[in-house]
């Protein structure tokens, strides 16, 4: 723990060597522990077979719709002559639309599940605190995500298999870990500015962190956190199902390290700041009043006695100058 301290207090910066970890662990296992994690704890298994059979249900049929009525048309757009490369493309581009209307048409109940396995996962650590708060629906169905044009712009990526979501993932690693962390930053009611330093090492906005370099460097623990996040989630129809819910127990799970090692950095550099701020400008304390006024009088007894011994030296000097006078007049005499 102090070494974790010591650490962050030696430099500002959020990104490190990928050996040293903000909070002791490295995150980009915590989607994995989540699918363990969520295995051994019933209650949070329960809640991932609700939404796993409303979503697997969901998916196959709107696959088998889109393989009925847009498959051949796809592939015969794509080449008149049907060739077997057109249908194999014409199969990945029907995949990718079954798993954009799957998402739209189960968000408003896979949102709502990942909130509720989230506060389960943090309650069972004995992490939850009462002060917290639930982070609502609407906040998480914003479509407004974190650097949305890119995200949008990038997505067909993952109509090529396995390379193409982890290109996805790649590059939007560090805002898909944002995403997922947010419920734990609306939880402690962490400030929008603040949010920007935990992740970046200083407050940026999304247009200029998207340009900024440590955005796309894999050792920032956030980066590397929502990478993983970004591979499960890509995975047809159990990713599309299920990744979500599993990656929000992998968040509650980060989220409890962060908690056990003390908290955000960030907090504890701002606590730091008020600290100085209050130490400089607050009017002294009891004990501060009297120390000072101790050393007042100490100084006033000190500048006694050098006004005592500088008299004592003044009467000795008269009176020897008054000694010579006498003397030399009475030899004069």
């Amino acid at each position: 723990m102090n070494s974790l301290i010591g650490v962050s207090s030696s430099a500002p910066s959020i990104h490190r060597v990928v050996m040293k970890h903000r909070y002791g662990k490295d995150p980009i296992f915590y989607p994995l522990r989540a699918l363990s994690y969520a295995l051994s704890h019933r209650e949070l298994l329960w809640v991932i077979l609700q939404i796993a059979c409303v979503g697997i249900t969901i998916s196959i049929i709107v696959l088998v719709i889109l393989l009925a009525t847009a498959l051949l048309p796809q592939a015969a757009a794509i080449s008149s002559n049907l060739e077997w490369w057109a249908w194999l493309i014409a199969v990945f581009l029907v995949l990718f639309e079954a798993g954009i209307v799957s998402v739209v048409l189960m968000s408003v109940s896979q949102s709502k599940a990942q909130t509720t396995v989230f506060t389960a996962t943090m309650k069972i650590e004995g992490v939850w605190r009462e002060d917290m708060i639930e982070q609502s629906i609407a906040k998480d169905l914003n479509p407004m995500k974190k650097a949305f044009i890119v995200r949008i712009l990038t997505f067909p990526l993952q109509i090529i298999p396995f390379i193409g979501g982890a290109l996805y993932s790649a590059i939007n690693a560090t805002f898909i870990g944002w995403d997922h962390m947010d419920r734990y930053f609306d939880a402690i009611q962490l400030p929008s500015n603040l949010q920007r330093v935990e992740i970046f090492g200083q407050e940026l906005s999304d247009c200029r962190a998207l340009c900024y370099p440590s955005t796309y460097d894999l050792d920032n623990d956030i980066a590397r956190f929502g990478f993983f996040c970004g591979i499960i989630e890509s995975a047809p129809i159990i990713g599309w199902v299920l990744g979500p819910i599993t990656n929000a127990i992998a968040a509650a799970l980060y989220a409890c390290d962060i908690e056990n090692s003390g908290g955000l950095l960030c907090l504890r550099e701002e606590g730091k700041d008020e600290e100085n701020k209050v130490s400089h400008s607050a009017p002294p304390g009891p004990i501060a009043a009297l120390r000072e006024k101790g050393e007042r009088i100490v100084q006033l007894g000190e500048s006694i006695a050098n006004d005592e011994k500088d008299s004592q030296a003044s009467r000795y000097l008269k009176k020897k100058v008054r000694e010579t006078i006498i003397s030399s007049l009475s030899h004069k005499t």
